[in-house]
């Protein structure tokens, strides 16, 4: 390479062929050339410090918000066990099934009534036993026993022995001063305690959860389901079918509990509902 005083030339020779080339650049297009080199070595490497900046930066925000969503993720998972439900209990079943229940009383004892009778009531011929018809003890049957099958697939009893310490509605939560709304019964007792299911249906859950512990839930027909929660063993497992008194599992105080009893919900339509009327 060979400098002049005007700019800069480069010359190659090649003995073997005798042949030589030589290029020149002025010293203000070397400098300008240089310049811009200097430019963008400079600009690269402040795009890769901007560019791992800000990716870490984003690394952070991302991993907080991660944090955000298993933090949300988890309450929502604890307060499904107290979600607010603040519809009506719809009990025209229950209150059909007890005029159905006063009639058929109502009906025996005025039979019984009639037979011990020998004479006629005074004013008139009054009501025999004559007066009705194999037709309607037919019917009457008929009814019971589309009841009788309707009432098996509906959560009426208890679910457990023991009485109820913690009633449906809006109460003082267990684990801080706060009012929470409580979307079942809680019944007392002591761990190993049989729990029995309500009502025939199959089992739609059988496993542990943070908020109810280890619990099962039982699909019956007409939209009802009932769960039962806070066990200490499961004896059935999902997909099985169960009978009303049938044994599902013993009391416990698993998942989020301060002691041992069962938790006890019914959910009609996907809502639960007061079993109060229920559990008589």
């Amino acid at each position: 390479m060979e400098k002049r005083n005007d700019g800069l030339s480069f010359i190659v020779c090649c003995n073997k062929f005798g042949w030589t080339k030589s290029w020149g650049i002025s010293r203000e297009r070397f400098q300008f050339a240089l310049g811009a080199l200097g430019i963008f070595v400079l600009g690269a490497l402040l795009s890769f410090f901007l560019s791992y900046k800000f990716y870490g930066e984003a690394q952070d925000i991302r991993a907080h918000k991660q944090a955000e969503i298993d933090e949300l993720l988890d309450a929502v998972e604890a307060m499904s066990h107290d979600i607010i439900v603040d519809k009506k209990l719809e009990d025209k079943f229950i209150k059909r099934v007890l005029r159905l229940e006063k009639k058929l009383a109502y009906m025996e004892r005025r039979l019984s009534e009639k037979k011990r009778r020998k004479a006629l009531p005074a004013g008139g011929r009054g009501f025999q036993t004559s007066d009705i018809g194999h037709d309607y003890f037919d019917a009457v049957e008929k009814d019971i026993d589309r009841l009788a099958k309707a009432m098996d697939s509906i959560p009426f009893g208890k679910p457990a022995q023991g009485g109820i310490s913690s009633h449906y509605g809006y109460r003082k939560s267990p684990f801080s001063e706060a009012r929470e709304f409580h979307g079942g019964v809680d019944f007392r007792g002591k761990i190993g305690d049989e729990v029995t299911a309500t009502a025939d249906g199959v089992v739609q859950k059988a496993k542990y959860v943070k908020g109810y512990g280890k619990h099962v839930v039982i699909k019956h027909k007409k939209g009802y389901k009932t769960l039962y929660g806070h066990l200490s063993k499961i004896s059935v497992t999902k997909g099985q079918k169960v009978v009303a008194g049938e044994k599902i599992g013993e009391l416990g105080s698993t998942g989020r509990s301060t002691g041992p009893h069962l938790h006890y919900e019914i959910i009609k339509y996907g809502r639960r509902i007061n079993p109060k009327k229920y559990v008589r």
